[in-house]
């Protein structure tokens, strides 16, 4: 199976720690039904398993071609183990003729970590507005960027229109950043984008990112809203 990994291998992590994944499939117009329905049945299984923390796809709003899992694993032997069920095979074995090109796995760490209860807990509203952002910092900009974030986290999870507000280094990759962000609804989230604090963060990128925000920020839809 091709893949195209842009972070150290999971191998590298010790044994024990959680593994979270941000793995992207670009599919093929006439394969997306086959292959969307071989990703459901893969995380309805993999929700079952003792070692998954939590695992949700979404697919791109602007071109449903692109979909995502997130996924959060234990330990590494937890995902080895994932990986060894017939159900996660067959995807694998699918993508070779499905995909456009090899999935893109992005092994990231919170840099802002919740207990495990509070990530398990199952989505059910459908009006949620679901983002991804992808970072890449200027060189030397890191420690600036982290600093601007954990302030933007620690006022924006309070929020009452917050679901999920989550940003991860890339691991192996200084200068790589995912955001994944969650509002009960748009009204909820243009709030956020109203208080003082969001508008200093976006007032940093200027300084701190490579490229515009715009062009790593993908508005994305929950596909796994009705499993529990």
């Amino acid at each position: 199976m091709n893949t195209t990994t842009t972070s150290s291998s999971p191998e590298m992590t010790a044994d024990g720690d959680q593994i979270v994944m941000l793995v992207t499939f670009k599919v093929k117009s006439e394969m997306r039904s086959t292959f969307k329905q071989a990703l459901l049945d893969d995380v309805s299984n993999a929700r079952q398993e003792s070692g998954c923390i939590s695992m949700v796809l979404f697919e791109a709003k602007d071109d449903p071609g692109i979909l995502f899992l997130f996924e959060r694993w234990q330990n590494q032997s937890a995902l080895d183990n994932h990986f060894a069920q017939p159900y996660t095979k067959a995807v694998l074995g699918l993508a070779e003729m499905a995909l456009t090109s090899p999935m893109q796995i992005l092994y990231v760490e919170d840099l802002v970590p919740l207990p495990v209860k509070d990530l398990q807990s199952s989505n059910v509203n459908p009006e949620g507005v679901d983002l991804i952002v992808l970072f890449e910092v200027k060189e030397g900009m890191d420690e600036r960027f982290k600093e601007q974030f954990l302030n933007s986290v620690r006022h924006s999870r309070p929020e009452l229109g917050c679901e999920a507000f989550h940003i991860h280094a890339v691991r192996g990759d200084d200068s790589k950043f995912v955001l994944y962000e969650r509002w009960r609804n748009q009204e909820a989230f243009n709030f956020h984008l109203a208080q003082p604090y969001t508008q200093e963060l976006f007032d940093s990128f200027g300084s701190t990112l490579v490229k515009p925000v715009e062009d790593g920020l993908i508005y994305i839809r929950e596909l796994t809203l009705s499993m529990t």
